[in-house]
């Protein structure tokens, strides 16, 4: 018969490849100096939101439509279009396909990366 258990020698001369610590380098993003989602939305001018409340409708920037399809959260920033399926959670979302940029570069021109 076969023990499918390792002998615990065997544990712990093997233990060391699974417990590998590894340095991170530090993460620089800050979430906090994110602009308001009203800002942000208001400065572009490509978007005219109309409605007032929570959320907002504006005309979609990622595909050619003349009614109002993309649907914005003043609150989250979140937002999603409606015809075309583009969504994100926040205004770096937002920015990141509006712009085409990554992650950092994105957060970044957000003034959202702190330097180091």
């Amino acid at each position: 018969m076969i023990n499918a258990n390792p002998k615990r020698g065997d544990f712990n001369k093997y233990h060391h490849a699974y417990t590998k610590t590894t340095t991170r380098k530090p993460f620089n993003f800050d979430r906090s100096l994110l602009p308001t989602p009203l800002v942000y939305y208001s400065g572009i001018d490509l978007l005219k939101l109309s409605k007032r409340g929570e959320w907002r409708d504006a005309l979609c920037p990622f595909h050619k439509e003349t009614t109002a399809s993309l649907r914005i959260s003043m609150v989250s920033g979140g937002f999603r279009c409606m015809a075309c399926g583009a969504k994100g959670g926040d205004v770096l979302a937002f920015h990141m396909l509006h712009r085409k940029l990554s992650f950092i570069d994105a957060a970044k021109d957000l003034n959202a990366w702190r330097a180091q």
